[in-house]
């Protein structure tokens, strides 16, 4: 998994998984967030147990569609509440503080599912926190199963496709498809940073608990 890829040494990552059916719906957004505080209570542990220092939901397109009453930090907001106050992220938190680190204001979007709603969530989010998205692409896929098959090779394809000269950032909004070891080649080879959903979440998760370590290549963000 990308996010064993990105960590320092002495820190450690731990999963808990919550249904989601329905994918890139506003209501498979909401029952994907009535699972988020029993999913973050487990992964804050209890007296008996050691538990996370930060939270972070690794699902892009799910949590953008479940902004639609009080914003997606209204999620993040929930799986604090659960655990006492830990700090928590959004994959669609993490993008946006990822955009605004580096001081983007004009994007390309890519996703690898080629559903409407789900395109039309995520660029609705991103344009009400302020952000001009200036072309939106997909690799035509149809399922979650066919984006875990997508190599890193089609998610550069897919950075290819959404370039534009004129826009400050790339977002690829996704947590199944493998971006990270195409990252740093493509912000080499066109000179505009990448945001991924990972990535982005990683990076946000990191900071937040004052680690500023992070192993080589994975993106101008990882810089800052």
């Amino acid at each position: 998994m990308e996010s064993f890829k990105m960590l320092p040494d002495g820190v450690s990552v731990h999963f808990a998984r919550i249904p989601y059916a329905g994918t890139g719906t506003p209501e498979a957004g909401e029952r994907m967030v009535q699972s988020l505080e029993s999913c973050s209570k487990l992964l804050a542990g209890s007296p008996e147990t050691i538990g996370v220092d930060v939270i972070g939901l690794a699902h892009g397109s799910g949590s953008a569609a479940a902004d639609t009453s009080g914003g997606v930090s209204a999620v993040a907001g929930i799986m604090s509440k659960a655990c006492g106050g830990i700090p928590a992220f959004t994959a669609s938190d993490a993008i946006i503080g990822a955009l605004r680190k580096l001081g983007a204001k004009t994007i390309s979007i890519g996703l690898p599912l080629n559903q409407s709603s789900m395109i039309a969530s995520v660029k609705n989010h991103l344009e009400r926190n302020g952000f001009e998205v200036r072309r939106v692409g997909t690799l035509g896929l149809a399922d979650h199963h066919a984006v875990s098959s997508a190599s890193p090779e089609d998610a550069f394809r897919l950075m290819k496709e959404i370039y534009q000269s004129d826009v400050d950032a790339i977002v690829i909004n996704n947590s199944n498809l493998r971006t990270l070891e195409v990252v740093d080649v493509f912000e080499k080879d066109y000179g505009k940073p990448v945001i991924a959903s990972n990535q982005a979440l990683m990076w946000a998760c990191l900071r937040a608990i004052g680690v500023q370590e992070s192993p080589a290549k994975l993106g101008r963000i990882f810089q800052l």
